[in-house]
């Protein structure tokens, strides 16, 4: 986890988990107070054990590259004490300048469409309550991907809607540069359609 991510998280008074899929490398952020869990690949799989060995009510779950505006962790500390389990927290997307110029248009639409269609991505830094996330069966497993988007959708059913707070959460755009812009966007409007009809059809 880089060093700036994890000078942003100093001042939270809760524990910090990073569940990762290699053992603790030397001098690495362990020393620094996280709890360091090792197991199987996959995004799904790594948030499940998280969520699963955090002692708290509430994890807010980010992504190792994301960047925090200054000041997220008061968003985050004061939207949790609202103690509304059916309500997911999430900050405003930014992405870094380590990818195509073009990608201030998806930025641009992953804003957007989080705010009116409430469709954000686990890159957003979701904050969820451990008895929605165990009332949803955890995150879906079986997905290789968009186990963010169908997490979402699926909350609906019961009830549980995402809710912009008040930071922004940079990460990085690589994958837009090492894959091509347009290929990467339409790959993922194709995927999130996909996962959108197949989550509906979930039943608690």
């Amino acid at each position: 986890m880089p060093e700036t991510l994890i000078d942003q998280l100093d001042d939270l008074s809760c524990p910090l988990i990073l569940s990762a899929t290699t053992p603790v490398p030397e001098l690495s952020s362990q020393s620094r107070g996280f709890e360091w869990l090792v197991g199987p690949t996959g995004r799904a799989k790594q948030l499940n054990r998280a969520i699963e060995a955090a002692e708290s009510d509430w994890v807010w779950l980010l992504h190792a590259d994301s960047q925090l505006s200054p000041n997220a962790t008061d968003s985050i500390m004061s939207f949790c004490s609202e103690d509304n389990w059916r309500e997911i927290g999430y900050g405003r997307l930014h992405f870094a300048d380590d990818g195509p110029f073009m990608v201030r248009l998806n930025q641009y639409g992953a804003n957007v469409r989080s705010h009116f269609l409430g469709q954000p991505y686990g890159d957003q830094g979701f904050c969820v309550h451990k008895r929605l996330w165990s009332a949803l069966g955890g995150f879906s497993e079986h997905l290789t991907r968009g186990e963010d988007l169908d997490f979402i959708i699926r909350a609906r059913s019961l009830r549980a809607f995402p809710k912009s707070l008040n930071f922004t959460i940079t990460t990085s755009a690589r994958r837009y540069r090492n894959k091509g812009w347009l290929k990467t966007t339409v790959d993922h409007q194709i995927k999130a359609w996909q996962l959108i009809r197949s989550a509906k059809r979930w039943q608690p």
